[in-house]
């Protein structure tokens, strides 16, 4: 406010105008007013205003509670009898979504309240009304949560509320009674993993409380009433712990090292533990309380356990970082808490994994036991939601530092409902972007395993599957998706297979070349070939020219053309047309550029030319080198599959911790690159002679022997995460309101069993499977010749049933969302009829009516809302949101035609 003095416009209020505001009549005239004028400022969106008001004396108002004449004037009070301060409804709502979303604390938001009001706020001249305000947006965030859980409409009043009824609740996660059919519990057991309730769990040193001297008495709103757990109980609880001496036995992760060394000098709050529903990232009810000293047992047991306080489903299964320790005695540990926090692991299949992401962090016998991706019926639930919410309210470390623990409970429990609320309503795209990203990526991975199921015998499949079956059933039988040291070489063994095979090259580099037969000259061209693939590989593998690699390279090219020579003498009389081609080549040439290096140089081979040119070489000769050449691609595919195998042995080897000592795993990492040249090497030579046989055969010809590209040659222990791809599309559709998938992600492949591990046609027909490991498991007497292609084949069957399984319970989380929405509409239905017909003052009664109403038609919205996003063609869902990846929309199955059906 402003007003003229005669000469500027200076600053001035409400107040000083005059102005007498009436209440219970929003500011109009009352004919029997409370003859009292009182003065109370208040803090609105424009800024701070002193503002003379006077009490309603008439019967639209309760004269004797002022408290409830400021909020029906939707003006919130700071004292409950004769505040001189109050604030707005729509302030509080502003700086509600600005605490939650941009991480806006009070004193800043008041601060630019004071500034907007003056400039010289500073000065004294605005009266700070922080503290004021503190408590009121306190106060009115609590109030506006236990609304909006409908607290307020239970008959027994806000004292009757239960532990966890004041968190907003996932609609996507089973809940019997709101979004579960009626008999659901009758289920086919192959189909008790729809209904079965994935929680993560984990701790956060980011979010701190520091020991404060002049500490009041200040505890949460609500405790036990959110998502914290009733600290009293929870203190009491970790009073028993006073220490714990368990020792890791597969990692050094910092939560076992350090959960009793952790430096909490003035410190009473060192972090907090949480639980959130893994697939949906919504904290549960009960779900956070606070570490004193460091992440124990004992803090996560009783957070997991108040988290599912009641739990009546069939299944539970909790993720967390160290549940390959934690998991260990838990049964135990269980049986000492209160006693409505046990479970009945008797009635329930519990179970415990390791997020994907940390999975890889741990041993490799750990990693492959107990890794989500391997669990049976979790989907493709990567278990690190909880580390995504921690992003979030990492923002809120800083200035939640200093709070006292209960304004500190009651900020988070704020920050988290708002949380659990967005996440919720994203399932509305969530859900069906990540339905199209797992249907396409279970076609993909079906027809692999089919394509590659052709290759292997049924007896042998069977057999694999009754191992992968019984391990399933008793995790302590070797595992299937793991490579046994028994099941490989040790490594001098494949050293020395490595220095053998040198040796044979070398002696085949010494092969005469004035053979006179056929068979001599396409031998001695193919020789010639590979010296100049050694010579490429040699150059792409030099990271640093020194002048020793230099003179090995002019060494191997002189040799080169040292043979060159008579080769090229030889083709005179098998294949003129080359010695032609030869000449054509050499008149093209810039006479002032450098000659052609020798790994350059064209052979001209029978494959090499063109099929007139062809039809001019020594008769027969074409059809002699397309033998050998078949040869050479039965016997690259052979080597290939033999050093990937003795890679993968390797890399387990080192994982398993069987190599000690810097030296130790620099030699391991040296005979691990050796192996890496030898597989490039191997598929380079089979890539030449695949299409040197294409062009003597024409195009159609061994449709068996298939491009190899590099994917053909990764690793689990190359490469970690083998679906990192199709995860991060899983997660891109998880992140947004459904965008388009980003172009760097849109079409990328993602790793299925490769066709080499199963290819047939080998020039051999004793041969009759290449997957036969001939070079080592001969040699070296392995027990299983195909230990490798075994485990690639039961974690290929694990991919496809993982993505199986995802498809059917984004299907039933889909209606279970609607389930929970109808339910949500009846639920507030019930209560606006069960509020009319109760014995309340008219105005409570009135308040109560009209706002279960409006609760009930935003849920029927929500609920017609989320029909339309999700009750459609799922051809017609991927041309609205994914219309440029062409790896979704090529690869649709069957299923895509189908509509869901609530």
């Amino acid at each position: 406010m402003q007003v003229w003095n005669g000469k500027y416009w200076t600053d001035t209020t409400l107040k000083s105008l005059g102005l007498v505001y009436q209440l219970g009549h929003q500011g109009g005239p009352c004919d029997r007013p409370n003859p009292v004028v009182r003065t109370v400022v208040v803090i609105d969106t424009t800024g701070l205003h002193q503002i003379r008001y006077q009490r309603c004396g008439c019967d639209r108002s309760d004269t004797l509670n002022p408290r409830k004449e400021f909020e029906r004037n939707a003006w919130f009070p700071a004292t409950a009898t004769d505040p001189d301060t109050c604030a707005t409804f729509r302030v509080l709502e502003l700086f509600g979504l600005l605490n939650v979303i941009g991480n806006v604390n009070a004193h800043d938001f008041v601060t630019t309240l004071e500034r907007l009001t003056s400039p010289l706020a500073s000065t004294g001249i605005v009266k700070d009304r922080y503290k004021a305000f503190l408590r009121m947006s306190r106060q009115y965030a609590w109030l506006q949560t236990l609304k909006r859980e409908g607290c307020g409409h239970n008959p027994e009043g806000l004292g009757a509320t239960k532990q966890g009824e004041a968190c907003a609740k996932c609609w996507a996660c089973p809940q019997e009674g709101r979004n579960l059919a009626s008999n659901w519990r009758q289920v086919d057991p192959k189909y008790r993993y729809l209904y079965r309730t994935i929680l993560a769990l984990d701790a956060n040193f980011k979010l701190k409380n520091r020991i404060r001297t002049n500490e009041r008495d200040d505890p949460p709103l609500g405790p036990g009433w959110g998502a914290w757990v009733d600290p009293a109980r929870y203190k009491e609880h970790l009073k028993k712990y006073i220490a714990e001496n368990d020792v890791s036995t597969c990692i050094a992760f910092a939560a076992l090292t350090q959960k009793e060394t952790r430096n909490t000098v003035g410190l009473r709050v060192s972090g907090v533990g949480a639980c959130v529903c893994a697939r949906h990232e919504c904290v549960r009810p009960n779900g956070m309380g606070d570490l004193q000293k460091g992440e124990r047992y004992a803090n996560m047991d009783f957070i997991a356990m108040s988290s599912v306080r009641g739990f009546d489903g069939m299944e539970l299964m909790f993720s967390y970082d160290i549940a390959c320790q934690w998991g260990k005695n838990l049964y135990e540990r269980v049986r000492k808490l209160p006693a409505d926090l046990q479970l009945d692991f008797e009635a329930i299949l519990f179970q415990t994994g390791i997020p994907v992401w940390h999975a890889s962090s741990h041993e490799a016998s750990c990693t492959n036991l107990n890794s989500l991706s391997f669990l049976p019926g979790v989907g493709k639930t990567d278990g690190e939601g909880i580390e995504r919410l921690w992003a979030e309210l990492n923002a809120f470390a800083y200035h939640t530092k200093h709070m006292g623990l209960g304004h500190r409970a009651d900020v988070l429990d704020n920050k988290i409902h708002y949380h659990n609320w967005v996440k919720n309503l994203g399932q509305a795209y969530t859900l069906r972007r990540k339905l199209l990203v797992a249907i396409a990526e279970r076609s993909k991975q079906v027809a692999a395993c089919k394509e590659v199921n052709k290759s292997i015998e049924p007896e042998v499949r069977a057999a694999w599957q009754a191992r992968v079956d019984a391990f399933l059933a008793d995790r302590t039988l070797p595992n299937p998706y793991l490579i046994s040291a028994k099941d490989g070489p040790s490594e001098a063994d494949i050293r020395a297979a490595l220095k053998n095979e040198e040796a044979a090259a070398a002696m085949k580099g010494t092969a005469p070349l004035h053979g006179t037969s056929a068979t001599a000259f396409l031998t001695a061209g193919l020789q010639l070939e590979d010296t100049q693939r050694r010579i490429k590989a040699e150059i792409a593998g030099m990271t640093l020219v020194t002048a020793d690699h230099e003179s090995k390279i002019q060494e191997s090219r002189l040799a080169f053309m040292a043979k060159l020579r008579p080769f090229r003498a030889l083709q005179q009389v098998y294949t003129p047309a080359a010695v032609r081609a030869v000449e054509r080549v050499e008149r093209a040439r810039n006479a002032d550029a450098p000659p052609v290096k020798a790994e350059n140089l064209r052979l001209f081979l029978p494959s090499e030319l063109s099929e007139t040119e062809r039809a001019t070489c020594r008769e027969g000769l074409p059809e002699m080198e397309a033998k050998l050449r078949e040869a050479q691609c039965g016997d690259a595919l052979i080597t290939v599959r033999a050093r990937l195998h003795a890679k993968w042995h390797v890399l387990y080897w080192k994982a398993g911790g069987n190599i000690g000592g810097q030296h130790g795993a620099t030699r391991a990492n040296s005979l691990a690159g050796q192996l890496t040249d030898r597989i490039n090497a191997a598929a380079a030579k089979y890539n030449q002679a695949r299409l040197a046989l294409l062009k003597l055969k024409g195009p159609n010809y061994a449709p068996y022997f298939k491009p190899m590209k590099e994917s053909d040659l990764t690793l689990d222990g190359d490469v970690k995460d083998d679906e990192a791809t199709a995860k991060k599309k899983l997660l891109l559709a998880s992140a947004g309101k459904g965008g388009r998938t980003p172009r760097h992600i849109a079409g990328t492949s993602r790793m299925v069993l490769s066709w080499i591990w199963a290819a047939r046609g080998a020039l051999d027909p004793q041969e009759s499977e290449l997957h036969e490991c001939e070079w080592l498991s001969i040699s070296l007497g392995w027990s299983d010749p195909r230990p490798a292609l075994r485990v690639e084949w039961a974690r290929a069957k694990a991919r496809k049933t993982r993505w199986d399984e995802e498809v059917h319970l984004i299907r039933e989380e889909m209606c279970r969302v609607m389930r929970y929405l109808e339910w949500e509409t009846t639920t507030w239905g019930d209560r606006a009829t069960a509020a009319a017909a109760g014995d309340l003052p008219a105005a409570t009664r009135a308040g109560q009516m009209a706002y279960a109403k409006k609760q009930a038609a935003v849920h029927r919205d929500l609920r017609l809302f989320f029909f339309a996003q999700l009750n459609v063609s799922l051809g017609d869902a991927a041309a609205a949101s994914v219309l440029d990846d062409t790896a979704l929309s090529s690869l649709f199955d069957e299923g895509m035609s189908a509509e869901i059906v609530f």
